[in-house]
């Protein structure tokens, strides 16, 4: 069988504070956990030939998750930030933060771009980590329309595409912590991606665990609508 060409990558990362409680940690854990998940599983998917990779980090809706468990998770992302850098340049990858970033607290905002501006040398690399941070698909898309309003063009799905955040069509999403759903991630750019889902919550799922999905993505027969 011809293998399925697998450029682009969604990452629902869900479960971390599940996690947590099965190993009877605080939920904080899960989250501190999760992070150092997130940044292993970005580089494994570049060694196996991924371009594209988006990170649900943190959608809009969890924005309303207790200040404590926030706070806690733009700390972590500050405290990786040298460690996510140099991965990244080993990788020769670029990064881009998407969503609804001006409600992120400003020194967070700061670091996300240093780390954009660090890493603009590789955008012409072939290799991006997208990472949503109060992120919603529905909101991209409103967005999105709200431009070609204001700029009194027609569009194209291919101009669409091009106005989202994240503009790229999924080959494969893989959601872990065991729902089955796409939970406002990438709504448009999913049209026909191969949905994969692992009962295994986030902090668990491993490089290995990454390579079963690709494994099920090759034997996928992709018709796009066609016979």
């Amino acid at each position: 069988m011809k293998e399925n060409v697998l450029r682009n990558v969604g990452l629902i990362m869900d479960g971390n504070g599940r996690w947590a409680q099965t190993q009877n940690k605080p939920r904080l854990e899960g989250h501190t956990q999760g992070i150092i998940t997130m940044t292993s599983l970005i580089a494994h998917a570049f060694d196996k030939g991924v371009e594209n990779i988006m990170c649900y980090g943190l959608s809009t809706e969890n924005m309303s998750r207790p200040t404590t468990e926030l706070s806690h998770i733009f700390d972590l992302m500050l405290d990786i930030y040298e460690k996510f850098v140099t991965m990244m340049t080993e990788k020769q990858a670029s990064v881009v933060y998407v969503g609804n970033l001006d409600v992120l607290p400003g020194i967070v905002r700061a670091s996300m771009q240093k780390a954009q501006n660090a890493l603009n040398k590789f955008k012409g690399s072939g290799r991006t980590a997208y990472i949503g941070i109060a992120y919603g698909s529905r909101n991209e898309i409103v967005n999105a329309i709200n431009t070609a309003i204001d700029s009194g063009e027609r569009v194209t799905e291919s101009s669409f595409l091009s106005s989202l955040d994240v503009p790229i069509d999924l080959d494969l999403i893989i959601r872990t912590g065991g729902e089955r759903r796409l939970s406002n991630f990438m709504l448009y750019q999913s049209s026909y991606a191969e949905l994969y889902f692992s009962d295994k919550f986030f902090p668990e799922f491993t490089g290995d665990d990454m390579d079963e999905a690709f494994d099920w993505y090759n034997n996928r027969k992709r018709r796009f609508g066609k016979i």
